[in-house]
């Protein structure tokens, strides 16, 4: 049987200090997505981990993945095409739905758990 995982809020040790690097990201608007991401699990279909990066805008055309995230540090704000408009700050969850269409903008560093399902 597998022993539970400890996240950290500031990742594993030294993470914080590993510099940035480009980050995959769908259709940049604005910014240059930079950050780190460090999967504490990982098996098919399933990855959950801490996440950081600094300010940028993309769009989605069709989120690839359901994800539900904490924000641990900064915010988000997610528009999606149907009219849809929410800011998640520091200490707010959420799930970004698979399929969504919309921007995700990001106007300062953020810092995030995440569990991605698919």
């Amino acid at each position: 049987m597998p022993d539970p995982i400890r996240f950290a809020p500031a990742g594993p040790d030294g993470w914080m200090n590993t510099p940035d690097q480009p980050l995959e990201h769908a259709e940049l608007l604005k910014g240059s997505p930079v950050g780190l991401d460090h999967a504490y699990f990982a098996q098919p279909g399933l990855r959950a981990g801490i996440w950081r990066c600094g300010a940028y805008t993309e769009r989605y055309d069709s989120y690839p993945v359901d994800e539900f995230m904490v924000v641990l540090e900064g915010e988000v704000t997610l528009e999606s095409d149907e009219g849809f408009r929410d800011t998640y700050r520091k200490g707010d969850s959420f799930l970004l739905p698979k399929g969504f269409k919309g921007t995700w903008h990001q106007p300062g560093p953020m810092l995030k758990y995440y569990v991605i399902i698919g």
